[in-house]
């Protein structure tokens, strides 16, 4: 069988060195069992790939079937060498990176996980001790070390810290049950990476629109009471519902806010009746005065009716010809009260 070079070179102009060669070689034959090791074939792997693909674009020679067979080969090897079985007590957590879900939805997945293989691998982070940081699938870990396995399937991935920050929370961020409040969290964490970003940029990198990312950091402004209550219950509180509480607490109710809160997280409140809690002032509202009323009876019968509240008097009569017949002596009663006041 003719070698990689004599195949890719024959027709391709395509040099690849001897030690390209060899370390494709070594890479089918091998494979390595240390994170750092299987990290570095990993890189090697996607960096032939990309190299690869670069010089085929350059000769214009993308359709050639020497080249796209070879880079089959190298992208099947990267996915035989990105997938592993770990041990669970070899996985970690990274704090940021686990995203909320419901105690009920938690044991429907570790339920199914109990009588069903794992079809998403966890994806891993190999770290300088020889263990992994979990970037995502926490609560497939959890789940499988309550039902007492010892190991599970993973995805190695090779990027730096910030990387499988970002990723977890990008990948994170396409989940439709994730809370507006892990949204937020993962929000400020990912401002703090990149401060050099400005809202409308961060909106533009994270696929958010602008007013539903400024909705999201609302809950910045939130009193840390509030916050305390959202890390255990993540999905009381809406984005909507947050800035509107947050203008509030910006207003001097925080007090209120917080208060509107703890109702509502006891369930005495809905989310819309809590806003409308945190919105009301303490001060007592002023009860309106009682109208007085009384009737001008004509035997049994009423032939006015009066009602007056504040300065305001309404006459009711009996029938439209009666109002019409008193209209101008009422008028001449009101003058000459005006004139008598004026004395």
């Amino acid at each position: 069988m003719s070698s990689l070079r004599d195949r890719l070179s024959k027709g391709l102009s395509i040099a690849l060195s001897d030690e390209d060669e060899a370390q494709a070689a070594s890479m089918k034959a091998t494979a390595p069992t240390t994170g750092p090791g299987q990290t570095m074939t990993i890189a090697a792997l996607r960096k032939q790939i990309a190299d690869l693909k670069s010089q085929l674009e350059a000769r214009d020679i993308g359709g050639s079937d020497e080249a796209q067979t070879k880079i089959k080969e190298l992208e099947e090897q990267l996915a035989s060498a990105s997938m592993l079985k770990l041990p669970l007590e070899r996985l970690h957590e990274v704090p940021g990176r686990r995203r909320f879900m419901e105690p009920a939805k938690y044991s429907e997945l570790r339920e199914n996980l109990r009588h069903n293989k794992l079809v998403h691998p966890v994806v891993v982070r190999a770290t300088a001790d020889g263990g992994y940081e979990i970037v995502s699938g926490h609560h497939r870990v959890d789940a499988y070390r309550e039902l007492g396995r010892q190991t599970i399937r993973c995805v190695l991935e090779d990027g730096t810290e910030d990387q499988a920050d970002d990723g977890a929370f990008f990948a994170n961020l396409m989940q439709s049950d994730l809370t507006d409040y892990e949204k937020y969290v993962g929000l400020k964490r990912f401002q703090s990476k990149h401060p050099e970003l400005s809202q409308t940029e961060v909106s533009v990198r994270v696929g958010i629109s602008q007013p539903h990312v400024s909705a999201l950091l609302s809950y910045e402004r939130l009193p840390t009471e509030v916050h305390a209550i959202l890390q255990q219950q993540m999905a009381l509180v809406g984005a909507t519902a947050a800035s509107e509480l947050a203008a509030a607490t910006d207003a001097g109710r925080g007090e209120r806010v917080t208060e509107a809160v703890r109702r509502l997280s006891e369930k005495k409140l809905d989310q819309a009746q809590a806003v409308r809690f945190a919105k009301d002032t303490d001060k007592p509202k002023t009860a309106k005065p009682a109208a007085t009323t009384f009737k001008v009876k004509d035997g049994k019968s009423t032939w006015c009716d009066v009602r007056r509240a504040r300065n305001v008097m309404r006459l009711e009569f009996q029938s439209e010809a009666i109002a019409e017949s008193v209209q101008e002596a009422i008028r001449r009663h009101l003058e000459a009260l005006a004139t008598d006041a004026k004395s």
